[in-house]
């Protein structure tokens, strides 16, 4: 069975309807959503459609909990939470009722699918870094997981020795003694930082355990909202530069990607937060973090300041143990401030040991 796992579309009906094109185009035979099929773009209700009329198994994503009011969105920033409002506004009954009905998690074949991650769904931590596979391998026993939520295209891969390794985007076959977490990146809100500005899915084959990553020319001009008093979304900035010219010239004005600055969280979900003086000749940063036992995950966010004040780079990576890795300094950097965010007000975050630090190497 050939299996077209689709994410993130993000109410982007022009970009759903030419991945679903491309997908046809390849054999596919069923259509996996790993959910937000809403938040963020101009037409919800038409790419809901879409979705439930072309997918035969959706999740639900953090988007479609918020709008569809099963989920909250105080963790938002402005423009996804302007966003939930105009949708929620813009549903029918029905289709609110058909996202508050999405599960958190679903087979595909042999392999499984989660919008966030799979050591607690329901609440959407992100899978970006090796040590938050690392928790998602230990958390299931399939061979395959498929995740979104990051919008980036990316593959974790672990073999007998338990080691965990992040990969770029490439096709695969499943090996018999090695495990899979792929995210297919995003159809209606692509987000990536090496030059490339397209829609992205993977087309899986159960029966020939092929992974296939599929990369479709993304329209800038669907994510421009619709209407009269339709208004383009505050301090936007470009998160990619496209090859063509022409898109190049509409994503300068209209792509969404906000800016590290505009990060507000909302104060009943921090939980501490702890800032360093950086010198030029320090080259990477720790959390030296480290949760106690029992203790919920908590989402660690580092923010890189120049002298000015001004945002230069921001890293962030959901902690369900330990974060020691290093993290490179953007060059220019005064300061680095480390934020730990919790998902929810009632998570019970016990932190044992955060002490950031800098080194040379």
């Amino acid at each position: 069975m050939k299996y077209a796992v689709i994410s993130d579309v993000h109410a982007n009906l022009t970009a759903l309807r030419n991945v679903v094109a491309d997908a046809k185009g390849q054999g596919v035979e069923r259509f996996v959503c790993l959910g937000d099929v809403v938040g963020y773009g101009p037409q919800p209700s038409e790419a809901l459609g879409l979705v439930r009329k072309t997918c035969f198994a959706t999740v639900a994503g953090n988007h479609d909990d918020a709008v569809s009011g099963r989920g909250g969105s105080s963790s938002f920033v402005d423009l996804a939470r302007d966003a939930v409002e105009r949708h929620r506004g813009a549903l029918s009954e029905d289709d609110l009722a058909w996202l508050r009905s999405l599960p958190y998690m679903c087979e595909v074949g042999d392999a499984v699918a989660v919008h966030g991650d799979l050591v607690d769904p329901p609440k959407f931590y992100y899978v970006q870094e090796e040590g938050d596979a690392e928790a998602n391998f230990g958390a299931s026993v399939a061979r395959l997981v498929f995740v979104g939520h990051t919008h980036e295209p990316a593959i974790f891969i672990t073999g007998r020795s338990g080691k965990v390794y992040k990969s770029a985007p490439q096709d695969f076959t499943v090996e018999e003694h090695k495990r899979y977490i792929v995210n297919p990146g995003s159809v209606g809100y692509p987000r990536t930082a090496d030059g490339q500005c397209f829609s992205s899915y993977v087309v899986y084959d159960s029966d020939e355990g092929t992974v296939v990553f599929r990369f479709v020319p993304f329209p800038v001009s669907s994510v421009m909202q619709r209407g009269a008093a339709a208004r383009p979304p505050r301090r936007r900035a470009i998160a990619a530069a496209c090859a063509a010219a022409a898109v190049l010239a509409a994503l300068a004005a209209w792509f969404l990607a906000p800016r590290p600055a505009e990060v507000a969280d909302d104060p009943e979900l921090v939980v501490e937060t702890r800032e360093i003086p950086l010198d030029p000749d320090l080259r990477t940063v720790s959390a030296n973090l480290k949760l106690a036992k029992g203790s919920e995950p908590v989402l660690l966010r580092i923010v890189f300041e120049y002298p000015s004040g001004e945002v230069s780079g921001m890293k962030s990576r959901t902690v369900s143990q330990s974060s020691r890795k290093g993290v490179k300094i953007p060059e220019g950097s005064a300061r680095a401030r480390f934020t730990l965010v919790k998902a929810r007000s009632a998570d019970s975050v016990q932190v044992e040991t955060f002490a950031p630090a800098a080194s040379t190497k």
